[in-house]
């Protein structure tokens, strides 16, 4: 029962996040809309890094997205030598994130809180055997809004000019 609670609340965190809070006023608000370029967030916890992502958007789509760290208690997700299981796992994460190319951000993020819902794993669905568990993306969207909070890190190109009067700080 608490964790279908945290999880509604963390939904609709998530949602006031990127969508914003409507005003009772004024109900012409315009949704938030991110510049064009490339971002990136992590998710630590007790001073370990979980998940780094990289996110490239353009006009509020998901282009590109990868992590670019997956570990957990000392394990390296994404090293050249993990085993077969740590593989799989690690595949089913970027296949829950890859979920987003293509699509708006603002709309389709949330998808992740219930990946089996919205994924296709394929050959990599039963990977996680051991828990039985369906795998869980919350550290994947913690690492998305931290790297939207965050701003563009690179604008389109390196090298890309930086749009007239924007600023991070906004």
């Amino acid at each position: 029962m608490f964790k279908t609670f945290t999880r509604a609340l963390a939904i609709v965190m998530v949602g006031m996040v990127l969508v914003g809070c409507e005003n009772s006023e004024d109900t012409n608000e315009e949704r938030v809309s991110f510049e064009d370029g490339t971002y990136r967030g992590s998710f630590s916890d007790r001073d370990e890094m979980h998940v780094g992502i990289q996110i490239t958007l353009e006009d509020n789509i998901v282009t590109e997205i990868s992590h670019r760290h997956m570990a957990y208690r000392g394990t390296d997700y994404l090293a050249d030598d993990a085993d077969d299981t740590t593989q799989g796992i690690a595949e089913q994460h970027k296949k829950a994130v890859e979920h987003l190319v293509g699509k708006d951000i603002r709309d389709h993020l949330a998808d992740l809180y219930e990946p089996g819902e919205h994924v296709d794993f394929g050959d990599v669905e039963d990977v996680d055997g051991f828990s039985g568990a369906t795998i869980y993306s919350q550290k994947e969207i913690s690492a998305i809004v931290d790297a939207l909070d965050r701003g563009v890190y690179r604008f389109r190109e390196v090298g890309g000019e930086v749009p007239e009067g924007y600023s991070p700080l906004d």
